[in-house]
């Protein structure tokens, strides 16, 4: 039960793409600040934000760097709690400048619109690693789960092999990816990029909005994961053949 509490967590996390993030507030000590921003995860389950360093939650976590996240899925009707969300505790730290570079890279293919806050305000990537996560799938059914339980271990591949296979599949592939879109989402797109691959996902972005896309399995290394993009574009093709022939 824990096991698929864990997955079940990590799913809503992955096709979640802002949260509430909750900072302890520098200028009323003791007293939490909620603000709602844009995040990126990474393999591991890591949370990662794109700052300004005048926003108050930035100064907050300067002067403390516990935080937490909540992420939910939002009710169209009826009653908020009977939905999943998961709240995220931890700390969070600027992302050492030997690696903001390239993570940036992959931020920026993730939400294009941030690219222009280069130039604004004193952006900065943060990192969140996880203490402990709190998990309500509906009335009854509420998990705390442990750092160890969430932490998975790190893609065997780079940030600079990923963008290159991310470019591989908007280069050579983009029918491949627009049919994985209308496959996993039944959304139809005459532009579908992919933005970022994780071991256990990847996202594609068409319309100003991004999807994730499970993998069947976790991916060890790049061969596995170009495997699973080729199941998913058979799977897809023999469905919408066997569609248009009946």
């Amino acid at each position: 039960m824990r096991e698929q509490a864990v997955f079940e967590a990590r799913q809503l996390l992955r096709h979640s793409t802002v949260c509430v993030m909750s900072t302890l507030s520098k200028n009323l000590a003791g007293y939490p600040f909620g603000s709602v921003t844009p995040f990126m995860s990474d393999d591991q389950g890591r949370l990662i934000f794109y700052i300004a360093g005048i926003a108050q939650h930035s100064r907050n976590l300067t002067t403390d760097s516990r935080v937490c996240a909540t992420i939910f899925d939002a009710a169209q009707s009826g009653d908020q709690n009977e939905h999943a969300r998961v709240t995220i505790v931890g700390d969070a730290t600027p992302v050492p400048d030997e690696e903001a570079a390239e993570l940036l890279l992959r931020y920026e293919r993730h939400f294009p619109e941030a690219i222009s806050y280069r130039q604004a305000h004193d952006f900065k990537l943060w990192r969140m690693d996880i203490k402990r996560v709190r998990y309500i799938a509906g009335f009854g059914q509420i998990f705390w789960l442990e750092a160890d339980e969430w932490a998975q271990p790190a893609a065997n591949w780079d940030l600079a092999s990923e963008a290159h296979m991310v470019a591989h599949m908007n280069d050579d592939h983009q029918d491949a990816n627009q049919l994985i879109l209308k496959l996993v989402h039944n959304v139809d797109a005459a532009e579908v990029t992919m933005t970022t691959i994780l071991t256990e996902g990847c996202y594609l972005r068409a319309n100003d909005k991004s999807y994730y896309v499970p993998f069947d399995a976790r991916c060890e290394d790049a061969t596995a994961v170009r495997k699973a993009l080729v199941r998913l574009t058979k799977a897809a093709r023999a469905q919408f053949d066997e569609a248009v022939e009946s």
